[in-house]
């Protein structure tokens, strides 16, 4: 039985974008850049989903700021260079316009401007009422405030929020927002690792919402 919905809340990387190529491509560039050891793909994408402070801390392997700092500069600019690779995941657009009347928002700990170019590359960035990102969300996940923000904003019960994301921590948010939960298995995260999450839904095509939700 589908579940009467009027907000839709997405997670970006992973579950909107296949924004892993591109970064993998941009941290391997600054690793080289800084004279660092080459990382394989599956040792940076452990730190995707957390934010770049956390991913380019992670691949180059330091708390400290001024050498996360000077890496993060690097990796920005290569990113933006990059960034025009990335590709949505297949019936992205088609699912976000047959909700043409739902509220769509986006929450994610990747930095708004690289969410926004991202968007505007493949003009979709008119669909979205608000994008809450890793430099203005007031929060990052796995804490729920951002998410609470919005459903205040808009005058949205929890029980009628969707949050759609491909990561455990994506589901743990949701839940302690008290909204529904859907994960994605084309991300990030593996269909058994989300599914011992016990999110609300668990489907491996974004246009199986169509069928689950009003």
């Amino acid at each position: 039985m589908s579940k009467p919905i009027d907000l839709l809340i997405f997670d970006f990387d992973g579950t909107l974008a296949d924004s892993l190529p591109a970064a993998v491509k941009s941290i391997k560039q600054m690793l080289r850049d800084l004279d660092l050891p080459q990382k394989s793909e599956a040792e940076i994408g452990q730190h995707i989903g957390f934010g770049e402070w956390a991913l380019v801390a992670g691949s180059i392997g330091s708390q400290k700021e001024d050498e996360i700092k000077q890496a993060q500069a690097l990796y920005y600019r290569h990113n933006f260079e990059n960034i025009k690779e990335v590709k949505l995941y297949p019936h992205i657009r088609e699912l976000i316009e047959f909700f043409g009347d739902k509220i769509k928002l986006i929450i994610s700990n990747k930095r708004d401007e690289f969410i926004k170019m991202i968007l505007q590359n493949h003009k979709l960035d008119q669909y979205f009422k608000e994008i809450l990102g890793g430099d203005s969300a007031p929060c990052l996940k796995p804490d729920p405030c951002a998410i609470l923000h919005v459903l205040e904003k808009y005058k949205v019960a929890p029980a009628r929020a969707l949050f759609i994301g491909d990561m455990t921590i994506d589901i743990e948010t949701g839940k302690n927002a008290s909204v529904l939960t859907c994960a994605v298995t084309y991300g990030f995260h593996s269909r058994s690792d989300l599914d011992k999450m016990q999110p609300d839904f668990l489907i491996g095509d974004i246009l199986e919402l169509k069928e689950l939700i009003d």
